[in-house]
């Protein structure tokens, strides 16, 4: 026999609650399977609960929209940290740059393979160890030596203009996530209280009907928004025809 089943998401709770709401809306109130006083505590409930549900929705989006800003900009200064370096040591290869000249960036001189840029943490320090470094390299004032190259394609300006938005872009998605997280709170804080009445709801509708056949009873119910799960290998119930 199938059994009740008490919502375990917030959206299953929305959808009992909604249920309910539009069962008693289009019911008479000598006819409804609630109390007056479950009512009463519906109809302040269930719109506080969809504000707030909405809100947290709202803020989902904007936070799932900066967080694919924050990655695609991610990407974008891997690309610039990772083509610095390759660069850099081509051009070492050519003789334009000393493989000493490594050092400057944080490497090891005899190091031609990339840095580690898998994680956003080693994305920032090495995109920062460039800038410094070729800053450093650049104003060296050797009297014997040449004047330093600066590096091209990618710059480290360039890499500094993409390494600023990305930081920007970081900051953008944090609050939006803080933003989300007391969204969040606002609706599970609210839980306690909407189980509760839940409860009652289910109490309630399932004692009204009482007197009706166990499958009948759980056909009405679930006009109400109970709702009723069936165990493996259990047959579901039957339609049955109700008369308003």
């Amino acid at each position: 026999m199938p059994t009740r089943e008490l919502p375990k998401s917030t959206i299953g709770r929305y959808k009992v609650l909604e249920k309910t709401s539009e069962k008693s809306s289009s019911t008479p109130a000598e006819q409804w399977a609630i109390s007056t006083e479950t009512q009463t505590r519906l109809t302040t409930l269930y719109p506080a609960f969809r504000q707030e549900m909405g809100e947290r929705q709202e803020q989902f989006a904007k936070q799932a929209e900066a967080t694919e800003a924050e990655n695609a900009q991610q990407q974008v200064l891997h690309r610039y940290v990772s083509h610095f370096f390759q660069v850099f040591n081509l051009a070492v290869e050519r003789g334009v740059f000393n493989a000493a000249d490594r050092l400057y960036y944080g490497l090891n001189a005899s190091q031609s393979e990339l840095p580690k840029l898998s994680t956003e943490q080693d994305l920032t320090t090495w995109a920062l160890n460039l800038i410094l470094g070729e800053q450093k390299r650049t104003q060296q004032t050797d009297p014997e030596a040449a004047e330093p190259v600066p590096m091209s394609n990618p710059s480290a300006a360039e890499v500094q203009a993409e390494l600023t938005k990305y930081t920007e872009l970081s900051s953008a998605q944090s609050a939006e996530k803080q933003a989300f997280d007391a969204e969040n709170k606002d609706v599970l804080d609210m839980l306690p209280e909407i189980d509760e009445l839940i409860r009652d709801i289910y109490d309630e509708v399932e004692f009204y009907y009482r007197k009706e056949t166990p499958a009948n009873r759980r056909k009405l119910a679930r006009q109400w928004g109970v709702v009723y799960v069936s165990r493996p290998g259990e047959e579901p119930d039957e339609e049955v025809v109700v008369e308003d």
